[in-house]
């Protein structure tokens, strides 16, 4: 385990996402609600990175502030050296909310984000993509016709048609069952492996945390500072008996001020 925000430093590897000192603030009536305080933190290309805390801790806001949906007060956020100054199709969510389209079928809210796209090429892409994700022969299923983890699947299909630089995912196995978690887990994982996108996903699952990521980044409470950063130095498929895991996972929750021993 390492506390090191800093990986290129590191390994010489250059930086995908830069956060450099972001604070955020809400206003609630005459209230102003101090959401996120000085957040540094550097994540590499192909990284994948768990952002981990307590409910209100600020994870979704800097997720929405990396997105370019919301703006900062303080810092900046830049993007292969780029500033984000708004959203972009190159950066790309994928919510717990079923964000896909109920009168359209998986083939076609896969190809939505694919309009501009020459039709073979279109086409060659959604076949791609729907057969990565597991649902080859569901292709002119409707929403109503799958299972949970089946249109979590087709939302992570839609993200990755367009090919974005960065994925960002809020909490997007929250709402399925256990069993089907697990399963996303590694669907999850087997996908990120072939296609080394770089992920920033929020959870406030320990061992979901430990399961997927390189780094967990750990939040305090509102306002959400940078605890720790916890390295995962554990191959996949990761053995959730082992001892190294048990250390980890320890090390997280006294981090969140939970007394758990394993």
């Amino acid at each position: 385990m390492k506390n090191d925000n800093k990986p290129s430093e590191r390994n010489g590897e250059r930086p995908k996402v830069i956060f450099d000192g972001v604070s955020k603030h809400f206003q609630k009536g005459k209230e102003s609600l101090h959401v996120l305080d000085d957040i540094n933190l550097e994540v590499r290309d192909g990284e994948f990175v768990c952002l981990l805390g307590p409910s209100g801790c600020g994870k979704s806001t800097l997720l929405n502030i990396a997105g370019g949906f919301e703006q900062q007060d303080a810092g900046r956020v830049t993007i292969d050296g780029e500033e984000v100054d708004g959203p972009s199709s190159k950066r790309v969510f994928v919510f717990q909310e079923y964000g896909i389209f109920p009168w359209a079928s998986v083939w076609d809210n896969v190809a939505l984000g694919l309009r501009d796209v020459p039709k073979e090429e279109r086409e060659e892409t959604v076949q791609r993509t729907i057969n990565m994700v597991g649902l080859a022969g569901f292709e002119r299923a409707y929403p109503m016709e799958l299972s949970g983890g089946m249109k979590q699947r087709v939302e992570v299909a839609r993200a990755l048609a367009v090919s974005p630089d960065v994925i960002y995912m809020d909490e997007p196995f929250g709402a399925l069952d256990s069993l089907t978690r697990l399963t996303m887990r590694s669907e999850i994982i087997r996908i990120w492996q072939q296609e080394q996108k770089t992920i920033l996903f929020v959870t406030h699952d320990v061992d979901e945390s430990i399961q997927l990521a390189d780094r967990i980044v750990v939040l305090s409470a509102r306002p959400g500072r940078i605890a720790e950063i916890v390295e995962v130095d554990l191959p996949h498929p990761r053995d959730l008996g082992s001892p190294e895991y048990g250390v980890i996972k320890n090390r997280l929750y006294a981090l969140l001020g939970v007394e758990h021993t394993i």
